[in-house]
């Protein structure tokens, strides 16, 4: 299965039956989108920078944005409600989805801002891969998606939702994240990994991923 960071939360997850573009992004953001091509769409909010669903290319009939369990094209998709949104007093719903795809799980936390509920949670410490806002400023900060992580102890995290642009100005580095989980930038960062179960580390590892849609 391929895991592609087009930038900010947009994700493309490629698997041997379908693909899936998950909170596809407007070029506002910073991102070129360039018409990913889809069979499912996921969205966990509907502010602009995470539902541009025209933006998405192919023949996608299904674009998913509330919770429930889903199998298309022999991908099965789960939706749960967690706290999200740029208000802490007052959060938005945000739906985070979890993904099986081939024989790997993928959890997209969408714009996910503070722990969920456990029905939630349990769903989500299901995931062998998950896709972690840590940007702050109304979304999910360092300290937070630290204190996830080690609930969730998934063997991959892949941050997303932090500054890669100049667009992304108003949101934190990546660098506080990284000291924090001791882990380190590596010389060379790639768009996309391929990943199979075999890949999978015992214990959580921090993959870097550059954002292949970034316009600067």
């Amino acid at each position: 299965m391929d895991i592609a960071w087009i930038g900010h939360a947009a994700f493309r997850l490629r698997g041997r039956d379908a693909a899936v573009v998950m909170d596809p992004a407007p070029s506002s953001t910073g991102f070129r989108l360039n018409r990913p091509q889809a069979d499912i769409v996921t969205v966990s909010n509907d502010a602009p920078e995470h539902s541009w669903s025209a933006g998405v290319g192919g023949k996608w009939q299904h674009c998913l944005s509330g919770p429930g369990e889903f199998e298309i094209k022999n991908v099965l998709v789960t939706g749960v409600e967690t706290p999200g949104g740029q208000n802490q007093v007052n959060p938005r719903r945000n739906i985070a989805f979890v993904v099986t795809i081939d024989d790997l799980i993928v959890a997209h936390l969408g714009d996910m801002t503070a722990a969920p509920l456990p029905a939630a949670l349990e769903e989500l410490n299901r995931a062998d891969v998950v896709l972690l806002p840590i940007g702050g400023n109304g979304h999910m900060d360092a300290a937070s998606a630290v204190e996830l992580i080690g609930m969730l102890e998934p063997p991959l995290v892949i941050p997303m939702l932090y500054k890669a642009g100049s667009e992304t100005a108003t949101l934190d580095g990546v660098e506080a994240f990284l000291k924090a989980t001791g882990a380190s930038m590596p010389e060379t960062v790639d768009t996309h990994v391929n990943l199979t179960r075999r890949d999978l580390s015992e214990t959580t590892t921090v993959l870097m991923l550059n954002p292949r849609g970034e316009t600067d």
